[in-house]
């Protein structure tokens, strides 16, 4: 069986400003995240990883190295994985979340996943996102088909693998499931790669969305 912790990334000056954090923006971790981010380390810091992966956003690496950097066992280097970066929101990247709460497209946003419009603001698809994120996955479990394996990426990509490998519709994945907080770890488990059970959700340091 191969154990995957799902870890969001720490709290980011973005995500305090209560503005949108996709795949074109990133800030730097605030205190608060960089706090939560070493209490994870700390709750790992026995864990052995037979592999660790992080999306290349700079939000994610700084996340993925305080957690290492916590550690009292050896582990495997940091592997950068693209295909782990956050869903790319086009013109709301860096917007307030405010400003857009009257634009037709925010209740498919949340709600209707299919039906949004990505294209009219230069997005990118929640079907692309949750394909390229399963087929990342799908790599790392062949290469550990048992262990435990760490992958530090962002919220919106992980609900979306999350829901879905439990069970849900990507279309309403948003409503079967909450976006992950900050600092969370959320742990499936796989015999096969394709086949997941939800493990336990743990939370650090609880900062806003």
């Amino acid at each position: 069986m191969t154990k995957f912790y799902f870890v969001r990334h720490g709290q980011t000056e973005t995500n305090l400003a209560h503005r949108f954090n996709g795949g074109r923006t990133d800030t730097p971790l605030t205190p608060s995240g960089r706090a939560g981010a070493m209490a994870v380390g700390r709750f790992f810091e026995t864990t052995g990883f037979a592999g660790i992966y992080a999306s290349p956003m700079p939000r994610a690496q700084t996340t993925a190295k305080l957690i290492v950097a916590q550690s009292k066992v050896a582990q495997p280097a940091i592997i950068t994985e693209e295909d782990l970066r956050e869903v790319d929101l086009g013109q709301w990247d860096g917007r307030p979340l405010a400003k857009v709460q009257d634009d037709p497209q925010i209740d498919n946003y949340y709600h209707n996943l299919l039906a949004f419009d990505y294209k009219r603001i230069g997005a990118e698809s929640f079907e692309h996102a949750l394909t390229r994120g399963r087929r990342v996955i799908a790599r790392i479990y062949d290469q550990h088909p048992d262990g435990k394996v760490l992958v530090v990426a962002h919220g919106l990509l992980g609900m979306l693998l999350l829901s879905t490998y439990l069970g849900a519709d990507l279309n309403n994945a948003r409503d079967e499931m909450a976006m992950p907080p900050n600092n969370s770890i959320s742990e499936i488990d796989t015999d096969d790669g394709e086949e997941f059970t939800r493990g336990t959700l743990w939370a650090f340091v609880p900062s806003t969305l």
